[in-house]
């Protein structure tokens, strides 16, 4: 499936896994119609008990280089504020879709580009990904209260002031990648963490992505009690049973709703 900008399929051996591609050459920009396409794919995707898990790359040589410029330099206060609500709902979206969604960074992920990263919930990288929050080279602000949940405050403010790039071994330095690799690696290395994603009871892992976000920030006494309280929940469900029962059995589970190609 094509929608503008954004290329949805099902990759041959790897039930259950969505991929998704940023094509919008020549460098992925971030206009208005592909945020507004990814959010309504990432609102809806989850939604469909097929998919168990979501993997967001790019086409091209970059993830992307962030906003369209030639968007911003005809931006009015009117535009902005439209443009402001679509690209908030977008990053939303990615970070609340029912699923797990792994970014795989093939190139530089720029303004925007680093937000759609660190909106995903696990995010790995091609040793060629860079790094930026460049906003203050064109005279706007953007990305560091998402770039904040990924890497520690003064590594954002260096980003942030500067406008300069950092590579992929920084992010992963830091915190804001959990893995970085040869760039013919990326896809497998995605593609093994969303299959063993995707093996898992269908149900519990969604149930685990929404007690994570809610509790994200909140206290630690009352993030655990909501945990304790999605736990009670989880565990009346069959699927928490046939789990319980695999792993004393030393067995695969076997879900509800099978896995098929």
């Amino acid at each position: 499936m094509e929608n503008e900008g954004l290329k949805i399929s099902w990759p041959e051996g790897h039930p259950g896994v969505l991929l998704a591609t940023i094509d919008r050459p020549p460098v992925n920009a971030m206009g208005i119609a592909i945020l507004r396409v990814m959010r309504d794919f990432f609102q809806s995707a989850g939604q469909d008990p097929k998919v168990r898990c979501i993997i967001l790359t790019a086409a091209g040589k970059l993830f992307s280089a962030g906003a369209d410029v030639k968007e911003l330099s005809e931006r009015t206060t009117e535009g902005q504020i439209s443009r402001s609500v679509i690209s908030r709902a977008c990053f939303d979206a990615i970070r609340r879709c029912e699923v797990p969604v792994i970014s795989a960074v093939n190139g530089p992920a720029l303004g925007a580009g680093l937000v759609i990263a660190s909106s995903c919930d696990i995010s790995i990288a091609s040793e060629t990904a860079v790094f930026s929050l460049p906003e203050v080279n064109v005279g706007v602000m953007g990305g560091t209260r998402h770039a904040a949940r990924v890497v520690p405050d003064k590594l954002v403010r260096y980003m942030a002031l500067t406008g300069r790039k950092v590579d992929a071994r920084t992010m992963l330095a830091h915190g804001g990648l959990l893995e970085v690799v040869a760039p013919d690696q990326l896809m497998p290395a995605a593609y093994d963490i969303a299959d063993e994603i995707a093996r898992k009871g269908p149900m519990v892992v969604r149930l685990m992505k929404e007690s994570i976000n809610i509790t994200e920030d909140m206290p630690l006494t009352e993030g655990y009690r909501v945990e304790q309280l999605f736990t009670t929940l989880a565990s009346s469900m069959d699927e928490s049973k046939e789990a319980s029962r695999a792993y004393i059995e030393k067995r695969e589970p076997r879900w509800v709703t099978e896995l098929k190609e």
